[in-house]
């Protein structure tokens, strides 16, 4: 696993951002749009709750099968506390039922909270629903044992397309970052570069 992890760090591309208007998702100045979701543990997230006490970074990952996806998690959680030093909390949402949800937590010590939205509600909010061609859903599996009906108990294999938001405690979007590419993530250093500027 720690093989896996190193590898798919370095090849994972942590990238300052440059903005384009056919970025998928949400724009900076839009409102978020609230939810309610359970985390891994069963408990409900309510992101207005979360940005009424600092600012939040919501993090959309493709699912718990994906390893730059966990790769990016640690990267995350390797930077929470300086995070914290400007009052920001993280969340971190994918499609994946609570179970597996609370494999990636488990497995890689997250701190931060990990919803579970296996509807995909959230995902049509933000506008970041990618459908993984029924071709390349069967490469997953049969190559890489990666099931992800399993995940998510989904049969249509919507994924979320991997984005970053920074949401102020006004619950405005002043940072956004989402590519259809998983290979490239905002980096932390972004991310606490923008923290500075609220």
């Amino acid at each position: 696993m720690k093989l896996i992890y190193t590898c798919c760090l370095m090849l994972l591309s942590f990238v300052t951002v440059t903005f384009a208007q056919d970025m998928p998702g949400l724009k900076v100045g839009v409102t978020a749009p609230d939810f309610v979701a359970n985390d891994f543990r069963g408990k409900k997230v309510q992101l207005s709750n979360s940005y009424k006490e600092g600012p939040v970074i919501l993090i959309f990952y493709r699912g718990s099968w994906c390893p730059y996806c966990n790769a990016q998690l640690q990267q995350l959680q390797a930077n929470l506390s300086k995070f914290k030093e400007y009052n920001a909390s993280l969340i971190a949402v994918s499609v994946d039922k609570i179970d597996k949800a609370a494999e990636a937590v488990e497995g890689y010590n997250l701190e931060f909270d990990i919803v579970s939205n296996p509807k995909g509600d959230i995902l049509e909010q933000y506008g970041l629903v990618f459908t993984v061609p029924d071709e390349l859903n069967k490469k997953y599996k049969e190559q890489y044992d990666i099931d992800l009906e399993a995940a998510s108990g989904r049969t249509d294999h919507v994924i979320a397309i991997p984005a970053t938001y920074i949401i102020d405690t006004n619950g405005k979007i002043v940072f956004a970052y989402a590519n259809e590419d998983y290979k490239i993530r905002t980096s932390s250093e972004e991310i606490l570069e923008e923290l500075k500027k609220l």
